[in-house]
């Protein structure tokens, strides 16, 4: 047995870091299951990942993720990003004071195994650049007493590895947005805004005071592929369509006739991209009537799901309503995506009051290059909930 400390964060090296032992083992042909336990993840902690996962998949047996969701430390987008890897996600929380706060990753082989413990989350800051230290500790399975670590740490948390425990959930699209709408799990903004040493104002105030007493140091580079609005492989970006998959479009419900380079991720002149769908134009006519959009999206279209207050200055309301998305003939698959509502408009300009977050389908909306396209929103059809969003 060898032991190693993992130490990142008080240097600028990322060669000794937790996120580039993990990305190396994955690609590494002596490992066959790898196992996660982490209290927080962040979008661009499990994108970062996405790329060696996917091809980790071709050669390990089980890959198996399990995060928490306690003190808002893991987003939204991020257990949606786990949900895309296709892998074996799952979610473990109690209602307790008490929290799900373990960092473990292990590495099964037939030879070897490899133990990471300690403190770093999956996240792009917790893998690479915050100051953490964890023990590598390097297992020869021929050897009957250095396996014994790996049998306590399995017989401890042996309803977790066996995925019996009553409070481990598979990650899917319906349990995300009901923890979304009981406010247990938060956007990336959100989680990002919650984490922050100190609000804004404060830095001002404080700053120079601060740097006098303690002063700046130089900060490890997080890798290109953990940073923010990183994109996940193309297979891992929406549900892929299958033989059974099929637009189910109701009625014509609102259109777009040429869609703004600020609505599909794309800068134009004087104008900067959203993240989101603008949904305006109130000449749109429905029984020979003129839409009025600052009611006609939130109270009848969405009318029907559950709203959230998410900010209170200003008044902001959020709903996670189902979507199919085609673009230029290519159905990509059904995604929940998140609606947002205005009641004053935006800066209170009464300019428009709701808007659709593209969220995880932002990279590929912007590569599509759709600006000036029509974008054409249908109702759902029978009992489904869905709506169509087909873009030409």
């Amino acid at each position: 047995m060898n032991i190693k400390l993992l130490s990142q964060g008080f240097t600028t090296e990322i060669i000794n870091s937790v996120g580039s032992h993990i990305i190396d083992y994955l690609k590494s042909n002596d490992y066959k299951r790898f196992t996660a336990f982490s209290a927080f993840a962040s979008e661009s902690g499990i994108i970062g990942l996405a790329k060696t996962i996917k091809e980790a998949k071709k050669k390990y047996e089980s890959l198996n993720i399990i995060v928490g969701i306690d003190q808002k430390g893991t987003s939204k987008e991020a257990l949606e990003a786990l949900m895309m890897l296709k892998i074996n996600s799952y979610i473990f929380y109690q209602p307790a004071y008490t929290i799900f706060h373990p960092k473990i990753y292990l590495f099964e082989g037939n030879n070897f195994s490899q133990l990471i413990i300690g403190s770093s989350n999956l996240t792009s800051q917790g893998l690479f650049t915050n100051i953490e230290t964890s023990l590598l500790v390097s297992i020869d399975n021929t050897v009957a007493e250095e396996k014994k670590i790996i049998e306590q740490l399995k017989e401890y948390f042996k309803s977790i590895f066996d995925f019996t425990d009553p409070n481990l959930k598979p990650i899917s699209a319906e349990l995300i947005r009901e923890l979304v709408n009981r406010k247990k799990v938060p956007t990336e903004v959100e989680r990002k805004e919650a984490q922050d040493k100190i609000k804004d104002t404060e830095k001002s105030d404080t700053s120079t005071l601060i740097l006098s007493i303690f002063p700046p140091r130089a900060i490890a580079k997080i890798p290109r592929e953990f940073r923010s609005n990183r994109k996940l492989p193309p297979s891992s970006k929406v549900t892929k369509p299958s033989n059974k998959l099929r637009p189910t479009i109701g009625n014509l419900v609102w259109v777009r006739r040429k869609l703004p380079a600020s609505s599909v991720q794309n800068a134009g002149t004087g104008t900067n991209p959203t993240g989101g769908l603008r949904l305006v134009q109130n000449e749109f006519k429905v029984n020979g009537v003129r839409i009025d959009q600052t009611s006609y999206f939130r109270n009848i279209l969405f009318g029907n799901y559950l709203w959230q207050k998410t900010s209170s200055t200003p008044f902001v309301e959020s709903a996670i309503i189902p979507f199919e998305v085609t673009i230029r003939g290519k159905l990509l698959g059904k995604i929940d995506l998140t609606v947002r509502h205005k009641p004053s408009g935006e800066a209170g300009q009464h300019n428009y009051t709701t808007s659709i977050s593209w969220g995880i389908l932002g990279e590929t909306i912007k590569k599509a290059s759709l600006t000036g396209s029509r974008l054409e929103l249908y109702s759902p059809k029978g009992r489904s909930k869905t709506f169509q969003i087909i873009i030409i």
